[in-house]
């Protein structure tokens, strides 16, 4: 009841027309930890990494069988944009570990927005691409599209929250999944925040984000947050739209799969 009573508060006083989602539930989540002492998603955070870890190498199988450089990266972004699925706190969506190779199954099919080849062509290009992770589990089956990113040539900076909120992944996570293998450089945004929340975020993430060739944001809370703030270099947003908001804001249906290329906006002249 204290918790609820604190929660009734938090939102009369954060809950407006112009409130970003993944603000609040930011702040909601770590009134909760912070009342309650305890991760609540810590357990299955664990599992999710071990599910993923488990099915990663018959992905990768999957892949590397294919004889066109152009066919394993779309690949691999297909299965990015599933392994999005990996939630267990978006309401009205009962989420299994059991339902993600049904999912995968269907990870053609399901792709509502492909900008697949022109991200392709962005990361030839590119010298650097910065890359931010979402949920765990969801953090291990990233090493495949990462992968297939450095295949291309740009170095790869994974970026992963400094501390526990939702089931985001944190650098526990990307140790436990062994990330460091694949991704050229591991950071954290400086905080614990679901998405992007600018002025929380350290002075060293920064200058990473504002400095970036190319971002792959994945997630729902990563294209909330992003898409609130100008960043000078394309965008490209990797996600399955789990909830109505993001879905109708995308204009697309819900529980589909996206990869979304945004480019910077324009500066109008004088």
């Amino acid at each position: 009841m204290k918790v609820i009573a604190a929660m009734t508060k938090l939102l009369e006083r954060e809950f407006t027309v112009d409130s970003v989602p993944c603000h609040i539930g930011t702040d909601r989540d770590l009134l909760v930890q912070k009342m309650t002492g305890v991760d609540p998603y810590k357990e299955l955070k664990r599992k999710s990494n071990e599910m993923a870890l488990s099915i990663l190498p018959e992905l990768k199988r999957s892949i590397d069988g294919m004889d066109s450089p152009v066919q394993r990266f779309r690949r691999a972004a297909l299965i990015a944009a599933a392994a999005n699925a990996i939630e267990f706190d978006v309401a009205g969506r009962e989420f299994s570990l059991d339902d993600f190779e049904d999912i995968v199954d269907h990870i053609e099919s399901d792709l509502v927005i492909d900008h697949i080849e022109p991200f392709r062509r962005l990361c030839k290009k590119a010298h650097g691409v910065t890359y931010l992770m979402d949920n765990a589990g969801e953090v291990a089956l990233d090493i495949v599209l990462i992968s297939q990113i450095k295949d291309l040539g740009p170095r790869v900076t994974a970026v992963v929250k400094s501390a526990p909120i939702l089931n985001d992944a944190t650098l526990e996570d990307a140790r436990d999944v062994g990330l460091a293998g694949f991704a050229d450089r591991i950071v954290d945004t400086g905080s614990p925040t679901i998405g992007i929340i600018l002025e929380r975020t350290s002075q060293e993430f920064k200058q990473l984000l504002f400095s970036s060739e190319l971002i792959v944001a994945k997630g729902m809370g990563n294209y909330e947050a992003l898409t609130e703030l100008t960043i000078p270099c394309p965008v490209v947003h990797i996600l399955r739209t789990k909830c109505l908001p993001v879905a109708e804001h995308i204009g697309v249906p819900r529980n589909k799969n996206v990869v979304l290329l945004r480019q910077p906006e324009r500066k109008r002249g004088p």
